[in-house]
């Protein structure tokens, strides 16, 4: 018997049926799945169907469940005709991280990027250390925002630990320290770029010495000819800076 039959036969996993759940919106697609967003049956509760995953995706995600910044893993459900399982999770009402910088570019504050930051090693170090999963997929649209809290998603390529690289220019008034920080995980090398513990401690003093102090040491903004220029640079640095913990990660 399979590790995930083994989880549903014990109800461990819960397991929905399909007719108590009304899809609604396509969301987005990745390989083989597509995700929608669906109520639970007469009543305003949204949630995100991921059709079609493999059983290996289903027993990852579950594993990975118990993590603020990690999308909750609510069960699973099976559309008629669908021979795979189908994924039940927390809807993220924020989308994705992707979005979020792009739409929220010239009002991001670098205060931001740090929570943010801190947000994705922490669950990050969590998967890693606590549960020996490497995720294999971190991206800006993997990376989904609820409530203004981070939330990493999508566990299909994902593995267990036992079975390109990015450059540019900093992001104005973005902190000198933070700025060390990802220029250090931009190396082209995966194994001399620090390690994900690492990376958590040096955001964590980042935080503490600039808490409730606003004379911090910062990038100085650099004019550009135009200002369509500067928006479409600004917009490619802050992800950049978000990207840069996903590359080895």
């Amino acid at each position: 018997m399979s590790k995930l039959n083994r989880l549903l036969e014990d109800k461990i996993i819960d397991y929905h049926d399909s007719c108590n759940l009304r899809r609604s919106k396509f969301i987005g697609s990745g390989g083989s799945a597509s995700v929608y967003v669906a109520n639970w049956k007469n009543t305003s509760t949204k949630y995100a169907i991921k059709r079609c995953v493999d059983d290996k995706e289903v027993y990852l995600t579950y594993l990975a469940n118990s993590h603020e910044n990690i999308i909750q893993f609510r069960g699973i459900t099976n559309f008629e005709d669908d021979e795979k399982y189908s994924l039940v999770l927390e809807y993220a009402e924020g989308g994705t991280l992707g979005k979020y910088l792009r739409d929220d570019t010239l009002t991001l504050k670098w205060e931001n990027q740090l929570k943010f930051a801190k947000e994705i090693t922490s669950a990050i170090l969590w998967l890693h250390v606590d549960k020996g999963i490497v995720h294999g997929d971190l991206h800006p649209n993997n990376i989904l925002i609820h409530k203004d809290t981070i939330k990493l998603a999508d566990f299909g390529r994902s593995c267990q630990k036992e079975s390109g690289c990015y450059n540019s220019e900093p992001v104005p008034n973005t902190n000198v320290k933070f700025m060390r920080l990802y220029q250090e995980c931009w190396k082209q090398e995966p194994d001399e770029r620090p390690h994900i513990s690492k990376v958590n401690e040096v955001l964590n003093i980042i935080d503490s010495e600039n808490s409730g102090n606003n004379d911090v040491s910062t990038v100085p903004y650099r004019r550009g000819s135009e200002e369509s220029t500067k928006k479409t640079e600004f917009v490619h640095s802050c992800q950049i800076d978000l990207n840069i913990l996903c590359q080895k990660y």
